[in-house]
Protein backbone atom coordinates (compact mmCIF):
# COMPACT_ATOMS: atom_id res chain seq x y z
CA UNK A 1 0.00 0.00 0.00
CA UNK A 2 0.97 3.62 -0.91
CA UNK A 3 1.94 5.81 2.02
CA UNK A 4 -0.66 8.40 2.05
CA UNK A 5 -0.29 11.29 4.25
CA UNK A 6 -2.38 13.76 5.97
CA UNK A 7 -2.73 17.45 4.20
CA UNK A 8 -1.08 20.40 4.80
CA UNK A 9 -2.49 22.46 7.46
CA UNK A 10 -2.82 26.09 8.84
CA UNK A 11 -0.83 26.36 12.38
CA UNK A 12 0.58 29.22 14.85
CA UNK A 13 3.74 27.67 15.85
CA UNK A 14 5.37 29.61 18.75
CA UNK A 15 9.78 28.70 18.65
CA UNK A 16 11.52 29.44 21.48
CA UNK A 17 15.03 29.06 21.60
CA UNK A 18 17.28 29.34 24.56
CA UNK A 19 18.11 32.98 23.37
CA UNK A 20 14.61 34.84 24.77
CA UNK A 21 13.52 37.87 23.72
CA UNK A 22 11.31 40.08 26.31
CA UNK A 23 8.11 37.88 27.32
CA UNK A 24 9.61 34.51 25.63
CA UNK A 25 10.04 33.26 29.11
CA UNK A 26 6.18 34.06 30.13
CA UNK A 27 5.05 31.69 27.13
CA UNK A 28 7.51 28.81 28.03
CA UNK A 29 4.96 28.76 31.18
CA UNK A 30 1.99 27.89 28.74
CA UNK A 31 0.73 24.02 29.60
CA UNK A 32 1.71 21.64 27.12
CA UNK A 33 -1.96 20.78 25.76
CA UNK A 34 -2.57 17.48 24.01
CA UNK A 35 -5.85 15.47 22.76
CA UNK A 36 -6.33 11.53 22.44
CA UNK A 37 -7.09 10.16 19.16
CA UNK A 38 -9.24 6.90 19.39
CA UNK A 39 -8.66 5.12 15.82
CA UNK A 40 -11.92 3.10 14.86
CA UNK A 41 -12.62 1.27 11.48
CA UNK A 42 -16.00 1.27 10.23
CA UNK A 43 -17.22 -1.14 12.85
CA UNK A 44 -16.28 0.74 15.54
CA UNK A 45 -13.44 -1.51 16.10
CA UNK A 46 -10.16 0.11 17.56
CA UNK A 47 -7.03 0.07 15.18
CA UNK A 48 -3.42 -1.19 16.57
CA UNK A 49 -0.39 0.71 14.91
CA UNK A 50 -2.75 3.16 13.14
CA UNK A 51 0.23 6.28 12.51
CA UNK A 52 -1.10 9.63 14.13
CA UNK A 53 0.51 12.62 12.71
CA UNK A 54 0.37 16.26 13.74
CA UNK A 55 0.94 19.36 11.30
CA UNK A 56 3.74 20.79 14.26
CA UNK A 57 5.78 17.50 13.33
CA UNK A 58 4.66 15.13 16.32
CA UNK A 59 3.97 11.26 15.95
CA UNK A 60 2.75 8.42 17.44
CA UNK A 61 0.67 5.08 17.11
CA UNK A 62 -2.30 3.75 18.05
CA UNK A 63 -1.91 1.25 20.85
CA UNK A 64 -4.43 -2.24 21.51
CA UNK A 65 -7.05 -0.12 22.49
CA UNK A 66 -7.02 2.71 18.75
CA UNK A 67 -5.84 5.17 20.98
CA UNK A 68 -2.54 7.54 20.57
CA UNK A 69 -1.98 10.95 22.84
CA UNK A 70 -0.77 13.80 20.55
CA UNK A 71 0.98 16.96 22.08
CA UNK A 72 1.39 20.80 21.41
CA UNK A 73 3.26 22.80 22.56
CA UNK A 74 2.04 26.04 20.97
CA UNK A 75 -1.77 27.75 20.71
CA UNK A 76 -3.87 27.75 17.70
CA UNK A 77 -5.40 25.20 14.73
CA UNK A 78 -3.60 22.25 14.13
CA UNK A 79 -4.40 19.41 11.53
CA UNK A 80 -4.05 15.99 12.40
CA UNK A 81 -3.62 12.68 9.89
CA UNK A 82 -4.74 9.61 10.63
CA UNK A 83 -3.57 6.67 8.29
CA UNK A 84 -3.09 3.06 8.86
CA UNK A 85 -2.02 0.04 5.89
CA UNK A 86 -5.53 -1.18 4.07
CA UNK A 87 -7.27 1.49 5.06
CA UNK A 88 -8.58 4.78 3.43
CA UNK A 89 -6.45 7.58 5.41
CA UNK A 90 -8.69 10.63 7.75
CA UNK A 91 -7.33 13.71 8.94
CA UNK A 92 -8.87 16.09 11.14
CA UNK A 93 -8.73 19.68 13.08
CA UNK A 94 -8.26 20.80 16.45
CA UNK A 95 -7.95 24.24 18.21
CA UNK A 96 -5.21 24.41 21.09
CA UNK A 97 -6.41 25.11 24.09
CA UNK A 98 -10.54 24.27 23.29
CA UNK A 99 -9.87 21.10 22.39
CA UNK A 100 -7.24 20.28 25.23
CA UNK A 101 -7.92 17.00 27.26
CA UNK A 102 -10.48 16.13 24.73
CA UNK A 103 -10.38 12.77 22.96
CA UNK A 104 -11.21 12.94 18.99
CA UNK A 105 -12.58 9.63 16.94
CA UNK A 106 -10.82 9.02 13.56
CA UNK A 107 -12.98 6.52 11.35
CA UNK A 108 -11.39 4.49 8.91
CA UNK A 109 -12.86 2.98 5.86
CA UNK A 110 -11.32 0.22 3.90
CA UNK A 111 -9.26 0.46 1.23
CA UNK A 112 -12.14 -0.16 -2.13
CA UNK A 113 -10.65 -2.57 -4.85
CA UNK A 114 -12.60 -1.48 -7.34
CA UNK A 115 -12.09 -4.13 -9.83
CA UNK A 116 -13.10 -7.11 -7.51
CA UNK A 117 -16.43 -5.24 -5.50
CA UNK A 118 -19.41 -7.95 -4.98
CA UNK A 119 -22.11 -6.20 -3.96
CA UNK A 120 -24.27 -8.97 -3.34
CA UNK A 121 -27.38 -8.25 -1.26
CA UNK A 122 -25.60 -10.16 1.94
CA UNK A 123 -22.97 -7.90 1.83
CA UNK A 124 -21.93 -7.06 5.16
CA UNK A 125 -19.62 -3.64 4.58
CA UNK A 126 -20.96 -0.26 5.60
CA UNK A 127 -20.60 1.15 1.87
CA UNK A 128 -21.51 4.82 1.95
CA UNK A 129 -18.08 6.12 3.80
CA UNK A 130 -15.97 4.78 1.03
CA UNK A 131 -18.27 5.82 -1.81
CA UNK A 132 -18.35 9.22 0.06
CA UNK A 133 -14.63 9.02 0.05
CA UNK A 134 -13.87 8.64 -3.48
CA UNK A 135 -16.59 11.37 -4.49
CA UNK A 136 -16.53 14.36 -1.86
CA UNK A 137 -13.40 14.23 -0.68
CA UNK A 138 -9.61 14.37 -2.26
CA UNK A 139 -7.31 13.56 0.98
CA UNK A 140 -9.63 15.56 3.30
CA UNK A 141 -10.53 18.42 0.78
CA UNK A 142 -13.96 19.08 -1.18
CA UNK A 143 -13.21 17.74 -4.30
CA UNK A 144 -16.04 20.80 -5.53
CA UNK A 145 -14.51 23.87 -6.27
CA UNK A 146 -17.84 25.37 -7.28
CA UNK A 147 -21.46 24.55 -5.37
CA UNK A 148 -23.99 22.27 -6.67
CA UNK A 149 -27.07 23.82 -7.09
CA UNK A 150 -30.26 22.22 -5.85
CA UNK A 151 -30.97 19.49 -8.53
CA UNK A 152 -27.37 19.07 -9.91
CA UNK A 153 -25.97 16.05 -10.40
CA UNK A 154 -22.51 14.33 -11.75
CA UNK A 155 -21.77 11.27 -12.78
CA UNK A 156 -18.52 9.75 -12.35
CA UNK A 157 -15.96 6.81 -13.99
CA UNK A 158 -13.66 5.58 -11.61
CA UNK A 159 -9.96 4.35 -12.45
CA UNK A 160 -6.92 3.21 -10.79
CA UNK A 161 -3.14 3.86 -11.77
CA UNK A 162 -3.41 1.19 -14.32
CA UNK A 163 -6.27 2.63 -16.38
CA UNK A 164 -8.71 0.52 -15.34
CA UNK A 165 -12.39 1.26 -14.68
CA UNK A 166 -13.84 -0.26 -11.57
CA UNK A 167 -17.32 1.25 -10.87
CA UNK A 168 -19.68 4.34 -12.38
CA UNK A 169 -20.60 6.47 -9.59
CA UNK A 170 -22.98 9.29 -9.44
CA UNK A 171 -24.13 12.33 -6.81
CA UNK A 172 -26.42 14.73 -7.05
CA UNK A 173 -27.85 17.28 -4.68
CA UNK A 174 -31.13 16.75 -3.96
CA UNK A 175 -33.06 19.19 -1.89
CA UNK A 176 -32.43 21.90 0.83
CA UNK A 177 -34.53 22.15 4.15
CA UNK A 178 -35.78 25.42 5.67
CA UNK A 179 -33.40 24.84 8.44
CA UNK A 180 -30.18 24.51 5.94
CA UNK A 181 -29.80 20.00 5.78
CA UNK A 182 -29.36 19.27 2.51
CA UNK A 183 -30.13 16.06 1.21
CA UNK A 184 -27.18 14.07 -1.19
CA UNK A 185 -27.81 11.19 -3.30
CA UNK A 186 -25.08 8.44 -4.13
CA UNK A 187 -25.34 5.55 -6.96
CA UNK A 188 -23.01 3.24 -8.08
CA UNK A 189 -23.04 1.40 -11.41
CA UNK A 190 -20.81 -1.62 -12.32
CA UNK A 191 -19.38 -1.54 -15.52
CA UNK A 192 -21.76 -1.68 -18.61
CA UNK A 193 -24.93 -2.52 -16.04
CA UNK A 194 -27.80 0.20 -16.54
CA UNK A 195 -28.93 -0.72 -13.25
CA UNK A 196 -27.65 0.67 -9.82
CA UNK A 197 -26.22 -2.41 -7.00
CA UNK A 198 -26.04 0.95 -4.43
CA UNK A 199 -27.95 4.01 -3.65
CA UNK A 200 -27.52 6.24 -0.34
CA UNK A 201 -29.46 9.09 0.30
CA UNK A 202 -27.89 11.23 3.06
CA UNK A 203 -28.78 14.23 5.53
CA UNK A 204 -26.91 16.49 6.31
CA UNK A 205 -26.54 19.05 8.91
CA UNK A 206 -26.36 22.61 7.97
CA UNK A 207 -23.15 23.37 5.93
CA UNK A 208 -22.64 19.71 5.30
CA UNK A 209 -20.90 19.72 8.78
CA UNK A 210 -22.21 16.17 10.00
CA UNK A 211 -24.47 13.14 8.46
CA UNK A 212 -27.24 13.19 10.56
CA UNK A 213 -29.63 10.64 8.77
CA UNK A 214 -28.80 7.79 5.65
CA UNK A 215 -31.51 5.93 3.97
CA UNK A 216 -29.57 2.86 1.55
CA UNK A 217 -30.64 0.62 -0.94
CA UNK A 218 -28.13 -2.57 -1.68
CA UNK A 219 -29.43 -4.14 -5.03
CA UNK A 220 -32.87 -5.47 -5.14
CA UNK A 221 -33.18 -5.21 -0.92
CA UNK A 222 -35.32 -2.53 0.04
CA UNK A 223 -34.42 0.32 1.38
CA UNK A 224 -33.37 0.51 4.82
CA UNK A 225 -32.96 3.64 7.22
CA UNK A 226 -29.45 3.38 8.46
CA UNK A 227 -28.17 4.50 12.35
CA UNK A 228 -26.30 7.22 12.10
CA UNK A 229 -24.07 7.61 15.43
CA UNK A 230 -22.30 10.91 16.60
CA UNK A 231 -18.51 11.50 15.45
CA UNK A 232 -19.14 8.68 12.18
CA UNK A 233 -18.77 11.59 10.12
CA UNK A 234 -15.51 13.56 9.32
CA UNK A 235 -16.46 16.95 7.57
CA UNK A 236 -13.86 17.38 4.81
CA UNK A 237 -12.23 20.54 4.88
CA UNK A 238 -13.11 23.30 2.23
CA UNK A 239 -10.77 25.32 0.47
CA UNK A 240 -10.53 29.03 -0.52
CA UNK A 241 -10.88 30.31 -3.14
CA UNK A 242 -7.34 31.96 -2.91
CA UNK A 243 -6.29 28.62 -2.06
CA UNK A 244 -7.62 27.69 -5.43
CA UNK A 245 -6.41 30.39 -7.52
CA UNK A 246 -2.99 30.25 -6.50
CA UNK A 247 -2.93 26.15 -6.85
CA UNK A 248 -3.81 27.18 -11.30
CA UNK A 249 -0.81 25.75 -12.78
CA UNK A 250 -2.27 26.11 -16.17
CA UNK A 251 -5.33 27.96 -17.89
CA UNK A 252 -6.95 26.79 -21.35
CA UNK A 253 -5.61 22.92 -20.79
CA UNK A 254 -7.79 20.69 -23.29
CA UNK A 255 -8.46 17.62 -21.62
CA UNK A 256 -11.12 14.76 -22.83
CA UNK A 257 -12.94 12.66 -20.43
CA UNK A 258 -16.10 10.44 -21.20
CA UNK A 259 -18.63 13.52 -21.09
CA UNK A 260 -16.44 15.11 -23.96
CA UNK A 261 -13.25 17.36 -24.89
CA UNK A 262 -13.61 20.90 -22.40
CA UNK A 263 -11.47 23.45 -21.69
CA UNK A 264 -9.66 23.86 -17.98
CA UNK A 265 -7.59 25.52 -15.63
CA UNK A 266 -5.11 22.66 -14.25
CA UNK A 267 -5.55 23.03 -10.42
CA UNK A 268 -2.07 21.48 -8.63
CA UNK A 269 -2.12 20.76 -4.92
CA UNK A 270 1.22 19.16 -3.12
CA UNK A 271 -0.53 17.12 -0.61
CA UNK A 272 2.56 15.70 0.98
CA UNK A 273 5.86 14.57 -0.35
CA UNK A 274 5.59 13.45 -3.98
CA UNK A 275 2.28 13.07 -3.38
CA UNK A 276 0.16 15.97 -5.78
CA UNK A 277 -4.11 16.27 -5.96
CA UNK A 278 -4.82 17.46 -9.22
CA UNK A 279 -8.56 18.99 -10.40
CA UNK A 280 -9.25 19.78 -14.32
CA UNK A 281 -11.62 23.10 -13.74
CA UNK A 282 -14.30 23.60 -15.98
CA UNK A 283 -13.83 27.71 -17.49
CA UNK A 284 -17.00 27.53 -20.13
CA UNK A 285 -19.33 24.49 -18.87
CA UNK A 286 -22.06 25.05 -16.16
CA UNK A 287 -20.95 21.67 -14.30
CA UNK A 288 -22.04 20.78 -10.96
CA UNK A 289 -18.77 21.88 -8.88
CA UNK A 290 -16.97 23.32 -11.24
CA UNK A 291 -14.83 19.91 -11.94
CA UNK A 292 -14.74 17.51 -14.90
CA UNK A 293 -11.70 15.13 -14.20
CA UNK A 294 -9.28 14.50 -11.02
CA UNK A 295 -6.42 12.61 -10.39
CA UNK A 296 -4.27 11.56 -7.59
CA UNK A 297 -0.47 11.40 -8.39
CA UNK A 298 2.59 9.92 -7.19
CA UNK A 299 5.32 11.80 -8.80
CA UNK A 300 4.34 11.39 -12.26
CA UNK A 301 2.37 8.21 -11.65
CA UNK A 302 -1.48 8.38 -11.30
CA UNK A 303 -2.90 6.27 -8.40
CA UNK A 304 -6.52 6.77 -9.15
CA UNK A 305 -8.81 9.06 -11.10
CA UNK A 306 -12.29 10.44 -11.24
CA UNK A 307 -13.64 11.62 -14.81
CA UNK A 308 -16.67 12.84 -15.91
CA UNK A 309 -19.29 10.75 -18.06
CA UNK A 310 -22.41 12.72 -17.57
CA UNK A 311 -24.29 15.84 -15.45
CA UNK A 312 -27.58 17.61 -15.07
CA UNK A 313 -30.15 19.34 -13.05
CA UNK A 314 -32.71 17.19 -12.48
CA UNK A 315 -31.77 14.94 -9.12
CA UNK A 316 -34.42 13.22 -7.55
CA UNK A 317 -35.03 10.63 -4.78
CA UNK A 318 -34.99 7.19 -5.31
CA UNK A 319 -35.53 6.31 -1.81
CA UNK A 320 -38.80 8.48 -0.97
CA UNK A 321 -36.60 9.88 1.52
CA UNK A 322 -38.49 13.23 1.51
Amino acid sequence: MKRVLGIFSVISLLVISGCMMPGAEMLNKVPINSVTVEVLDQEGNPIQGAQVEASNGRQTTTGANGKAKIRFGSLGIHNISVYADNYMPNNMIVTMPTDNGNTVTARLTGEVQMASLNFGINMNVNMYPMMFNYLFTGYGYELEVEDYTEGGWTQWQVSDGEGEVGTIMKKGFLKELENGQQWWQIVMFEKDEEEPVYIAEVLFSEGRQQIVRLREKMGDSEPQEKPVSEGWYSQPQKLTKESIEGAVAETGVSVNVPKGTFTTDLIDFGVAPEISLKLWRVTSEEVPGGVVKSSTMEGEEVISSLELMDFGTDAETMLNSF
